[in-house]
């Protein structure tokens, strides 16, 4: 696969890609000849946890594609050197892949989510992309519990080329970790909460709030209990400030 630039983001590398450079990439790390490789999606939270859990700091560095979800994230990789402005959500991923592959011998698995979410976000993208192969959809988080070794439950000698995986940050990317070699997958990639909108679970935010980076306040709003997790996105924020400010300052001198 071709090497992309990457970007350091207070210590995460992120590969400076447009949307459709990653799809394109994802899609050669899905060939047949291919099995184990991740993509993560990066919002300010991975961030912020990757600097205090070393774990998640190493899965994160191991991914084959680390992708600039989050709009923070891709303001910040711009004002470090790179140059690809888009961001590449979990829920766009999706459509888009799935849209991709309908005409394809490309076979996609969607699992986690709640109550019946992949089952569901199955069934929409098939209907939306007549001759899409999904071979499998499921469990959902309830019934995976804490036990990162859970496999699917489908045989080690089926092949699934893409699988979407929505345990939410950090816990689907622990379970990636501990099952890509076990399972005949070719690219495994977390998506967070796409499911729950590629669903119709949950209404994805106003594109004013996404363009403008505040779609986790939007979110907030709707889903009080994100409190815990998104405290430290102001953080986040005032380092993103404080490099503006000195990349503008250095330039004056």
């Amino acid at each position: 696969m071709d090497q992309s630039r990457k970007i350091d983001i207070f210590g995460v590398k992120v590969d400076d890609l447009s949307f459709d450079e990653a799809v394109l990439q994802i899609l050669k790390l899905a060939k047949r000849e291919n099995r184990g490789k991740y993509v993560v999606t990066v919002n300010a939270e991975f961030v912020m946890l990757a600097r205090r859990n070393k774990e998640f700091a190493r899965i994160l560095e191991g991914a084959d594609l680390a992708l600039a979800d989050g709009k923070w994230v891709a303001f910040s990789k711009l004002i470090s050197g790179g140059s690809a402005q888009d961001r590449v959500t979990g829920v766009d991923l999706v459509e888009k892949l799935c849209k991709k592959c309908a005409d394809k011998a490309v076979v996609i698995g969607f699992m986690g989510g709640f109550s019946g979410v992949a089952q569901e976000a199955s069934k929409r993208q098939i209907k939306a992309n007549p001759g899409l192969k999904v071979a499998f959809s499921g469990p959902g988080e309830e019934t995976i519990g804490h036990d990162l070794k859970l496999k699917l439950p489908f045989p080690a000698t089926k092949r699934v080329d893409i699988l979407f995986v929505a345990l939410g940050m950090g816990r689907q990317e622990f379970w990636i970790d501990a099952m890509r070699e076990k399972l005949n997958v070719g690219v495994f990639i977390g998506v967070g909460g796409a499911l729950d909108l590629v669903a119709g679970v949950k209404k994805r935010a106003p594109k004013v709030f996404q363009d403008t980076g505040f779609e986790w306040l939007w979110r907030l709003g709707h889903e009080p209990g994100r409190i815990w997790r998104q405290r430290v996105i102001p953080v986040f924020f005032a380092m993103f400030l404080t490099k503006l400010l000195k990349n503008k300052f250095s330039k004056k001198f």
